[in-house]
């Protein structure tokens, strides 16, 4: 068996702006670092084996306030990376609302048309996140009861929970996955089970 406790990053400045940020390597705003630090100190778990993140830094520096917690090191896969918005990245949604408005209306009503220059469609992110989390899988799966922590973002939570629901990727934005939100999987022999979506009981 092993448990995933996937996790969404502390609150960056382009968070704040409303910009899209997919794989541009934003840090995390004062504000994020405090979650981070939150989520830390209220774990809902007193024992983690691993933990993993994407390779951006809002994630990353998310991760390490965990890892350090347990006494760990970080460990980075450009799998767990944010959905790649191509010409999108680090516009704001009023910009994308004023000049690209057919366009956004498909990104909120039907994510999974979505085609952006230079970018990846949801699809393609969401078989690259689960390439990931199964390789994270089959590292430990071989070692008993295993626990291992895993630090996302927030579209890219939002395929690898479509995937293991089996909910269409059309539907993605009916999932919440706000900053430093806690997700919890299990895996029984090929088998996923999800026991907690989008907390941050952490927080407060």
């Amino acid at each position: 068996m092993v448990e995933i406790i996937l996790i969404r990053h502390g609150v960056t400045l382009w968070n704040f702006q409303a910009r899209i940020q997919g794989i541009s390597d934003i840090e995390l705003a004062p504000e994020g670092l405090k979650q981070a630090e939150l989520l830390a100190k209220n774990f809902p778990f007193d024992k983690v084996d691993a933990v993993y993140s994407s390779d951006l830094s809002r994630a990353k520096n998310t991760a390490k306030f965990v890892a350090d917690k347990f006494n760990l090191s970080v460990q980075t896969t450009a799998g767990l990376r944010e959905v790649d918005f191509g010409i999108w990245e680090g516009k704001s949604f009023s910009d994308l609302e004023k000049n690209d408005a057919d366009t956004l209306k498909i990104f909120h009503t039907k994510p999974d048309e979505l085609r952006l220059e230079g970018g990846e469609t949801f699809q393609q992110a969401q078989t690259r996140a689960m390439n990931a989390i199964n390789e994270i899988v089959r590292r430990h799966e071989s070692n008993g009861e295993s626990r291992v922590v895993a630090v996302a973002h927030g579209s890219i939570n939002r395929t690898i929970l479509c995937s293991i629901l089996e909910i269409p990727l059309k539907n993605l934005w009916r999932l919440n996955q706000f900053n430093t939100a806690v997700n919890v999987m299990r895996i029984d022999d090929g088998s996923f089970t999800v026991s907690l979506i989008n907390s941050t009981a952490h927080l407060f």
